[in-house]
């Protein structure tokens, strides 16, 4: 059995959630979950989609897609996460306002 996507867990206080929900297999009296061995077959289909997306984009003089602002803002967040994880505490997510170069409201 070959599926593909993304697949998230979301751990939280009262329980746990499967983003998409996980396909159980039963099947000579065994309940299972296929797993993926390989990576690259999670994500072919959307890097695919994606790289289209830039050429098109790119043909028409267009920029889409995240930036490195969103990338540092993203890594920020997550240093706040472990943070919060070894100290058990709310730690407030700090950045500074987005440069004007990455405003794509402009």
């Amino acid at each position: 059995m070959r599926t593909r996507g993304i697949q998230c867990q979301v751990v939280g206080e009262t329980g746990i959630a499967n983003l998409p929900g996980s396909l159980l297999l039963r099947k000579d009296a065994k309940l299972s979950h296929a797993i993926l061995t390989d990576w690259k077959l999670r994500f072919i289909d959307a890097f695919d989609v994606e790289l289209q997306e830039w050429i098109r984009d790119t043909l028409k003089g267009e920029m889409h897609g995240p930036t490195a602002w969103d990338g540092y803002f993203t890594s920020v967040t997550a240093d706040a996460c472990v943070e919060s994880k070894h100290s058990g505490r709310i730690v407030p997510i700090a950045v500074d306002e987005t440069p004007a170069f990455y405003d794509r409201r402009r």
